[in-house]
């Protein structure tokens, strides 16, 4: 999560596995030259994955509609996906999330989620509710992380940021793993189950498994 505070303001509520961290990093060090860096900016905050719930309250934001509001959505089936390709094999996760590898593999994992402490995590929660509030879409932009270059490149626009700059900074951090998700799930049950999961999600941004 990332708060602007002056000059084209915004707020970034930072879906987890949305491309959150390639477009933070990059904030910042637009945002933050050498000599401010060692110290506390007030204009500019950088915080963990928020809801804007919780950063109206944490942060005390009065009049939240000076801020440009947005966020980004992934097809819960290639999050899940992503999430488990990530957190059980990247190291800078595994300090926390090194819980999943009790699960013997992803199936497990999937058919279990629904019914497990990882479903309530900050890390896993459904879009909706890092963007709405009381069912109310809270955020003035949510961009398809299918769409991600055109979506982001719009939202630039909106806080005077250089989309070609982006492009020419942005490291892949990932791991490599099979881009097509679907080929992670192997029988009808594990489909159900991410659909039961995120039902509110799908039915919200029409996600489909294809």
């Amino acid at each position: 999560m990332i708060i602007k505070h002056r000059n084209n303001p915004y707020i970034f509520v930072a879906v987890p596995k949305t491309g959150t961290t390639t477009i933070q990093n990059f904030m910042m060090a637009q945002h933050v030259i050498p000599e401010l860096a060692q110290k506390k900016c007030k204009w500019l905050t950088r915080d963990y994955h928020l809801t804007i719930s919780e950063i109206y309250s944490r942060y005390d934001i009065q009049e939240s509609n000076k801020y440009f509001k947005f966020a980004f959505h992934r097809n819960p089936w290639d999050r899940m996906v992503s999430f488990w390709h990530d957190y059980t094999t990247d190291d800078l996760h595994l300090h926390w999330s090194k819980g999943l590898l009790e699960y013997k593999n992803f199936e497990t994992f999937t058919l279990e989620f629904a019914n497990s402490e990882w479903r309530n995590h900050k890390n896993f929660k459904p879009t909706n509710e890092y963007t709405h509030i009381n069912g109310k879409q809270e955020v003035d932009k949510i961009g398809l992380y299918s769409d991600f270059n055109e979506e982001l490149q719009n939202c630039f626009v909106k806080i005077d940021l250089s989309y070609e700059k982006f492009l020419n900074t942005k490291k892949l951090r990932r791991a490599p793993r099979e881009k097509n998700y679907r080929k992670y799930y192997t029988n009808d049950r594990m489909i159900q189950a991410v659909a039961d999961a995120f039902n509110e999600d799908i039915k919200l941004f029409g996600d489909r498994f294809e």
